[in-house]
């Protein structure tokens, strides 16, 4: 029974976008759909104040630490000033020229020896108090950068959460009043939010994730593609001599699709179209409908000191059984699983200079380095 039970109430949310339209017409009033969006957009704003909270709280901490190392550098700094200090004055005022005349006054071989050893390991003090003093120097400006970095983060979070909490607030004003005009429905209006919300947070949620996260193992596999290795594409190699200098890549969304489904099986229930400007992937599972539009762009990110460039897929909607997840849920995944593409592994060589995307298909234009 409680199978079925379950399976009724996953039905009833799946068929919610068909059952109510998005306004009516005959009371004016907003549908049982748009409710049910609002209710699904407090949920996740809520869980982005949660996950701002537990970010000011590290970065508390992180400020807190830093401050501390700031205070030992400071100190340590103090020390190795005056160390630094007396060495440059000796050697100002001439003090080490004297040492040296020590060498000239002794009176045998020995002595000699002796007494250079003696200036010697003089000068490899001042060397490492000097050294200090720069290492000490070095260290709290390190130490001052990452406080000052620290500090505005925490800024930009606090401001972020004071924008979310408006928000969340507003939205809920709304869907109080709104709930308070269908005094029948209310109670059933109350608890169909509570369904959706955790039917998405205990299958919806998880199963993007695990979408995005094998996307972006396999996408890490692109030179594969490009390189015709292991059984694949074998009509899009590359070839340098295509115009010149550059050469360009080309993936229809057939070709993405077959490849993806020969990397895991789970993507015979997801389906990529490309179009002018822009990616849609969608499918279904075990009743969960997913749908992600987005575009990938050329972007830079700084590797070993210096920018290269990267093709960066960028999330513009995402949507669970019809209904569209804020923009807090995107950033959310955003940040927490990479999609990119990296096509400089094919070969150190080749920099990509341009990405474009048409309709049915992915054209990534490179350069040969020399």
């Amino acid at each position: 029974m409680r199978k079925w039970a379950f399976l009724g109430l996953l039905l009833a949310v799946v068929y919610i976008p068909v059952l109510y339209p998005a306004y009516s017409a005959e009371t004016g009033q907003p549908s049982n759909k748009e409710l049910l969006q609002k209710g699904l957009t407090i949920f996740e704003i809520d869980q982005e104040l949660q996950r701002i909270e537990a970010q000011e709280t590290e970065l508390q901490s992180q400020i807190a630490s830093a401050e501390n190392n700031l205070a030992s550098a400071e100190a340590a700094s103090r020390e190795a000033r005056v160390h630094a200090a007396k060495v440059i004055r000796a050697y100002y005022m001439g003090d080490r020229d004297s040492l040296w005349t020590l060498l000239f006054a002794a009176r045998s071989f020995s002595d000699g020896l002796a007494t250079l050893e003696y200036l010697q390991m003089i000068i490899r003090n001042d060397k490492l108090a000097l050294g200090r003093h720069q290492e000490a120097w070095k260290q709290q400006s390190q130490i001052k950068q990452s406080l000052d970095a620290a500090s505005a983060s925490l800024q930009q979070a606090k401001q972020r959460y004071i924008e979310q909490r408006a928000k969340l607030v507003a939205l809920q004003d709304e869907v109080d009043r709104q709930l308070a005009s269908q005094e029948v429905q209310a109670v059933s209006l109350q608890q169909q939010m509570l369904d959706l919300n955790r039917l998405w947070y205990e299958q919806g949620l998880p199963q993007f994730k695990t979408y995005f996260r094998e996307l972006a193992r396999a996408m890490q596999d692109l030179p594969e593609i490009m390189s015709g290795k292991n059984g694949a594409i074998q009509s899009n190699k590359i070839s340098l001599f295509d115009n010149g200098l550059h050469s360009t890549f080309q993936l229809t969304d057939a070709e993405l699709n077959d490849y993806l489904r020969s990397k895991n099986t789970m993507f015979q229930n997801l389906t990529f179209h490309f179009l002018q400007d822009q990616v849609i992937a969608s499918g279904s599972h075990e009743g969960i409908e997913l749908s992600v539009k987005g575009t990938y762009m050329l972007a830079t990110k700084e590797t070993g000191g210096s920018k290269k460039p990267y093709i960066r897929f960028r999330i513009d909607e995402l949507q669970f059984n019809g209904f569209l997840l804020p923009d807090t849920t995107v950033e959310s995944l955003e940040k927490e699983i990479d999609l990119s593409i990296y096509p400089e592994k094919l070969a150190p060589y080749l920099q990509v200079t341009e990405v474009k995307l048409e309709e049915g298909k992915l054209k990534i234009i490179f350069k040969l380095l020399f």
